[in-house]
């Protein structure tokens, strides 16, 4: 069991009973519900609306910041109630929120990255693997000095071009200021050479992007849970495999952010944690 960070969408009416409406989405995937149905949509145990107290819900958009329209933390279970911090709320319209843009932002730095590295290798030779440096490990009286030889093999390894070139071209790269925030997640890395050519492109910029932003999991209007990289399944239909209704698509590494971005500016987004 695990904290979860999840967006639930609604319809615009709901804002008058939101709390119950989050319940109410919600209610298909909690734990023991009241139905039979797949494991699969037994998903969490307890929940609550948060993201503006801490400042890992949605940004605001400017001039929006005092929007009576926005949502805030729901009252600790002491009855406590934590102010959003500046410029950050747990949801709201989201014509009012800012969405998908620090995923649109790394997706397209992730293939920066990708196609620099390919791009060296047209100029270097590609190296030997790692597994062809890599001494053998032991236990016992020897740990020490085989924890040595590995960090020296190691050395060696990083030493070999293109990987002390793809340093050097990541250190020179010239970002954006909005972008400044990606580079150590996107540009530093010490083995491109596992980290980056083991995968092809579409995977790793779909998985570095989600690292260096965070998976963006979503529960939509016409309730599909929908956990990035994952099929969603619907919260209407007790079995995933004989679930007769068409899930989201998924439009490239983007994914459920790309959702959220297309959806009408008057759909409420309310960012829940919940146990999972």
């Amino acid at each position: 069991m695990a904290g979860y960070r999840l967006t639930v969408c609604l319809p615009r009416e709901a804002r008058d009973r939101l709390e119950d409406a989050v319940a109410d989405a919600m209610e298909p995937f909690r734990i023991e519900g009241d139905r039979p149905y797949s494991d699969d949509l037994w998903i969490w145990d307890h929940w609550r609306i948060t993201g503006g107290a801490s400042g890992c819900g949605y940004r605001v958009r400017p001039g929006h910041e005092g929007d009576a329209r926005l949502v805030h933390d729901q009252p600790l279970r002491d009855g406590t109630r934590e102010p959003s911090r500046p410029g950050r709320c747990a949801g709201g319209p989201r014509g009012l929120l800012v969405v998908g843009e620090d995923r649109e932002r790394a997706v397209r730095l992730a293939g920066v990255v990708w196609d620099g590295w390919r791009e060296l290798l047209r100029e270097h030779p590609p190296g030997r693997p790692w597994r062809g440096y890599e001494p053998v490990r032991s236990a016992g009286p020897g740990t020490h000095a085989c924890t040595e030889r590995y960090r020296a093999a190691h050395a060696v390894h990083l030493a070999q071009t293109p990987a002390a070139a793809f340093r050097r071209w990541a250190d020179g790269v010239s970002l954006d200021p909005a972008d400044e925030k990606f580079r150590f997640a996107l540009f530093s890395t010490s083995d491109p050479g596992r980290w980056i050519g083991e995968r092809d492109r579409e995977e790793f910029v779909a998985r570095e992007a989600e690292r260096a932003t965070g998976p963006c999991n979503l529960l939509t209007v016409d309730g599909w849970w929908w956990e990035e990289g994952h099929r969603p399944v619907h919260g209407a239909c007790d079995d995933p495999a004989t679930c007769p209704h068409t899930p989201p698509a998924a439009p490239g590494p983007a994914g459920t952010a790309a959702h959220l971005a297309g959806l009408p500016d008057d759909t409420l987004l309310v960012y829940v944690r919940c146990h999972v």
